[in-house]
């Protein structure tokens, strides 16, 4: 390895960006347009899932449920499984509603993360079969960081995200980064944040 820098000893890696918010004038929709910056100047290949712009729909119905094991899956859903199972790493970018991301994704990862697909039931308990991803989660909101953490609500958001559905998969959760009061912050802070992420995405 002599004579080799370690910026030559990188390679393309697989990343999937899961987008959902509905507005192209949202602080999201700037955090995305950072990531796809850094991860074009890094060379590495990605896909972006934007599920308002792909009109996801998340409601999860009966017949639905009742063929979500593996075998009979809907051509959209086996499609969004065929960009995760390529994905080496995930992005997720969205807002905070009502403490908790919203219902488009919610939905997402309802019908696309099945028993079979990610993970299967063994004995009387769960085996994550999407060992070896790795997420990055940027999740804003307009609420002060001291109201959210001092109610304990923020790492009930993360308990929740990188452990009750990350790590039930197998995935796991890097970073989970929140934005906070970002409605009321400047441009200046908000170039700030926008930074962190690019160094967040460095490290992928």
């Amino acid at each position: 390895m002599e004579g080799i820098t370690l910026e030559e000893m990188r390679y393309p890696m697989k990343t999937v960006i899961i987008y959902a918010h509905p507005s192209e004038k949202s602080f999201c929709h700037a955090v995305k347009e950072a990531c796809v910056q850094q991860l074009r100047e890094m060379g590495h290949e990605f896909y972006i899932r934007d599920l308002y712009a792909m009109n996801f729909q998340p409601v999860l119905y009966e017949d639905n449920y009742s063929q979500f094991y593996q075998n009979k899956l809907p051509e959209d859903i086996a499609a969004e499984q065929e960009y995760l199972g390529w994905a080496e790493h995930l992005i997720l970018i969205y807002p905070t509603w009502w403490v908790s991301m919203p219902a488009i994704l919610k939905g997402y990862i309802d019908k696309v993360l099945t028993n079979g697909f990610a993970f299967r039931f063994v004995e009387d308990s769960a085996e994550g079969l999407l060992n070896g991803k790795k997420a990055y989660i940027f999740q804003t909101t307009g609420q002060a960081q001291k109201l959210l953490t001092s109610k304990q609500l923020t790492s009930s958001v993360e308990t929740i995200t990188d452990l009750g559905i990350m790590k039930y998969c197998g995935i796991e959760t890097m970073t989970h980064k929140f934005f906070y009061s970002v409605p009321y912050v400047d441009q200046e802070e908000r170039e700030v944040m926008l930074n962190e992420v690019k160094e967040i995405v460095q490290g992928i």
